[in-house]
């Protein structure tokens, strides 16, 4: 039977981890939505250095100690094969929003898979808050980082997406793949004024954050 491991991160100096409750609030609330929204067995594993009563007792709290606290940097640890994990990743930023099943992602066996980035004309950069690898694969990845740490601050400035960039990691992508089921809150949803049909995931780039979206579907969804 297909499984799969889900990844999230929380950290401290990260913006949810300032919200009182918020960064783990944010936690259960995409590991509940995982699971209404999956069909197969999963892990559901958040690194994080907060540390809170409030997650939820189903999720795997894993301490991590990146050798980059910069930006998002923190968040290629789960490349670190000390991370422990194996086999098919799907690793989520806690500021999306399942909206469709997870099956045909969560189904994904490539070595790595990201999202295009939204903006037009951009579609051949890559962008890292949905990011699908198998574990196995990324050895390469995480020796780069953790040879040169300062390396990647000065060419990053903290953004994982230059990374992966520079690396040539970005095999394939989530439009490609499984077009209209990743989708920009800001750039389809909004401006459509109706969550689009087929849509999986929203990612919520920037402003507003979930819980600044008043609107049905996202009520419905986020919780």
């Amino acid at each position: 039977m297909d499984f799969i491991t889900i990844v999230c991160f929380l950290w401290n100096g990260d913006r949810w981890a300032v919200m009182k409750d918020g960064g783990p609030m944010y936690v259960n609330i995409l590991y509940r939505m995982v699971k209404r929204n999956l069909s197969m067995p999963f892990r559901f594993v958040c690194f994080t250095n907060v540390h809170s009563n409030y997650f939820d007792k189903r999720i795997e709290v894993l301490h991590f100690d990146p050798p980059s606290w910069m930006g998002c940097l923190p968040k290629l640890w789960m490349y670190n094969p000390e991370a422990g994990l194996k086999g098919q990743v799907l690793s989520l930023d806690i500021d999306v929003i399942i909206v469709g099943p997870l099956d045909d992602m969560a189904s994904y066996r490539g070595d790595f898979c990201v999202r295009s980035k939204f903006a037009p004309g951009q579609a051949h950069k890559a962008d890292g808050d949905i990011v699908g690898f198998r574990a196995e694969a990324m050895a390469g990845l995480w020796e780069a980082l953790a040879r040169d740490p300062e390396g990647a601050e000065a060419s990053t400035g903290g953004r994982e997406r230059y990374f992966y960039r520079q690396h040539d990691a970005c095999q394939d992508r989530w439009q490609d793949l499984y077009p209209g089921q990743v989708l920009s809150y800001k750039r389809h949803v909004r401006r459509a004024g109706k969550l689009p049909k087929g849509a999986v995931i929203v990612s919520c780039h920037g402003r507003p954050r979930p819980h600044e979206i008043a609107e049905p579907w996202a009520e419905e969804c986020w919780r």
